[in-house]
């Protein structure tokens, strides 16, 4: 998924995880990047483009918080990109207390509002051209001292 497409702010962290697959196997991975929709996983060899799992995170708390996840994309040998499926809102600010307490734990700011849609960086509308304020003035004073009615 480009940036362009990402809902919502991820975040590189490596958070331990466990995926439970529809076959009953349980793999132990580390998501290496997550947002409240999402999240990148280590490479794993069952699960593929399309596949419905569940994703099982450890809370601040210590519980474990249980996601509904589809695999939206595979890159072979590196890792699975997952998109959680029917998440409530519960759930995703759950999602940003497991963030902001590993963004504490790396002695990063964790003041964030993970409901914010990311920034664009490509296709953006150009900003307006920054001026030099002496150079308008100077401008200014030479139409006026020109005579131009227009100034």
């Amino acid at each position: 998924m480009s940036i362009e497409q990402r809902k919502h702010t991820r975040f590189s962290l490596e958070i331990p995880a466990t995926i439970c697959t529809k076959f009953g196997e349980r793999q132990e991975t580390l998501l290496q990047q997550i947002s409240i929709g999402g999240c990148f996983t280590g490479w794993e060899e069952n699960i593929f483009t399309g596949d419905d799992f569940r994703l099982e995170i450890e809370l601040p708390n210590k519980n474990r918080l249980p996601l509904a996840c589809k695999a939206i994309y595979r890159f072979e040998n590196t890792g699975v990109g997952v998109k959680f499926v029917d998440i409530s809102q519960f759930e995703q600010v759950l999602i940003s207390k497991v963030i902001a307490e590993r963004l504490a734990v790396e002695g990063l700011p964790t003041h964030y509002d993970p409901f914010t849609q990311p920034r664009l960086y490509v296709a953006e509308p150009a900003l307006p051209r920054l001026t030099d304020e002496r150079h308008d003035k100077e401008e200014l004073l030479e139409r006026i001292m020109s005579g131009d009615e227009t100034a």
